[in-house]
């Protein structure tokens, strides 16, 4: 089974291509302010098919990053997945960030996976060792998740707003900032590991949505008068 996945919800924008949850290529773009990666989406993919000389009809699934995390890469991306998994009428798994990271634990402790979601809170997940959900994604306060932290035994995964939260609090954990771990990889096993394991149902292209588990922030234009 081919499969596509692609990833714009954060500083950099990940796509694979592979066979059964084997990578066969995959790409790490940099965001930059000249240029939000999510634009350069379709002309990545494209790259991809000529490299593979294949078409997209040859694509027998997409996998693609729900969030959380950036709200306009994360609806750049779902959008285009929706439109592929539409028109070629193929499955489409929408895997979440929290899950994605929790493939970096390599012990046999559960995964505490965070993000800063702002105004004192943080995007909260809890998974197996195999990223099995044990806690669905979910925004805390800072306290209850230090504390949640302190009462358990968790491999800790966190952005670095939360990492240097954590330290603070005398918590180990891994600054997802400081890794160059391609996710991309994580992305694609998590979306042929669905593909075997769950109800093809769901994954029909009309199901897909983003995870927008708070509101997305909303500036308000300043009085020019």
């Amino acid at each position: 089974m081919r499969i596509l996945t692609f990833d714009t919800s954060g500083d950099k924008m990940y796509v694979t291509m592979g066979n059964d949850g084997q990578v066969d290529i995959s790409r790490i773009i940099e965001n930059t302010a000249q240029r939000y990666h999510s634009a350069s989406l379709i002309p990545i993919i494209a790259e991809l098919l000529r490299e593979k000389n294949i078409t997209m009809q040859d694509i027998n699934a997409v996998g693609v990053n729900i969030g959380p995390g950036s709200f306009t890469g994360i609806r750049a991306s779902a959008t285009v997945a929706r439109i592929m998994a539409q028109n070629l009428n193929i499955p489409v798994i929408g895997i979440s960030s929290l899950e994605i990271f929790s493939l970096i634990n390599n012990t046999d402790k559960n995964s505490l996976c965070l993000l800063d979601a702002r105004k004192g809170k943080a995007y909260t997940g809890v998974y197996t060792p195999e990223a099995d959900v044990i806690k669905e994604p979910t925004a805390l306060e800072y306290n209850d998740i230090i504390d949640f932290a302190k009462n358990n035994d968790f491999f800790i995964i966190a952005d670095k707003i939360m990492s240097e939260k954590l330290k603070a609090e005398g918590l180990e954990c891994v600054n997802l900032q400081e890794t160059d771990y391609d996710f991309g990889i994580n992305l694609a096993k998590l979306t042929y590991k669905h593909l075997k394991t769950d109800d093809r149902e769901q994954f029909k292209w009309f199901n897909l949505k983003p995870l927008y588990i708070q509101p997305p922030p909303i500036t308000m234009p300043k009085n020019t008068k």
